[in-house]
């Protein structure tokens, strides 16, 4: 009986050699168009701001500090925006098809502490301990949209998505420059909010 004959692919390895290697190892996923590809990663990006407006909206309301009010409020007119061109490339990538836009939201990427330490936060934190908190998460889901937005900006590229890459900079921009504005705020936000902390501490005698 004639043995049954597998598809092969060749490839290059690193050190210039060549081997074959099963097109069925490297291709597990359903078969997708550049575009195709392209839009699913956008969706993605665009659960992400989904959640972004609703955290921004809360963190609005949250923050007594008149500057981060403020700053938080311009950066939520630029994630509306974000919105906006994510949806409009999608819709622009379906080549007339419908391409359905997302409209849930992702799990923000903030860090979870142990119950024990959420716990003991819980007792003892002042309103303004919480208020830097929050800034900490502010920073740390605006650097992960930075890597987010500068790897579809990759992608793009190597899509050949020309439409794309100038919109995605853009996002990028808007990211990094709301991450910049945390960090070189962040002295004068403990400053304002240092006296109520200081107010929690107890003082031992002897230290």
């Amino acid at each position: 009986m004639a043995k049954k004959r597998t598809s092969k692919a060749r490839t290059i390895t690193k050190t210039g050699t060549r081997k074959n290697v099963s097109t069925s190892s490297r291709r597990k996923g359903k078969t997708l168009t550049s575009n195709q590809k392209l839009i699913l990663h956008l969706n993605e990006a665009l659960a992400i701001e989904n959640a972004a407006v609703q955290r921004l909206q809360s963190r609005i309301k949250q923050t007594k500090i008149e500057n981060v009010k403020q700053r938080l409020r311009a950066h939520l007119d630029d994630t509306k925006r974000q919105q906006d061109r994510l949806k409009q490339l999608i819709s622009g990538l379906g080549n007339g098809q419908k391409s359905v836009a997302t409209k849930d939201k992702a799990q923000l990427p903030i860090h979870t502490l142990p119950k024990s330490l959420t716990n003991m936060f819980g007792r003892t934190m002042t309103s303004a301990e919480y208020e830097l908190k929050a800034a900490k998460e502010d920073a740390i889901v605006e650097n992960a949209e930075i890597i987010l937005y500068d790897m579809l900006t990759h992608l793009a590229e190597r899509m050949n998505a020309a439409n794309a890459i100038a919109i995605l900079s853009e996002s990028l921009s808007e990211e990094r420059a709301m991450a910049d504005w945390i960090r070189t705020n962040t002295p004068d936000m403990v400053a304002q909010l240092w006296p109520e902390i200081e107010d929690s501490i107890v003082t031992v005698e002897g230290e």
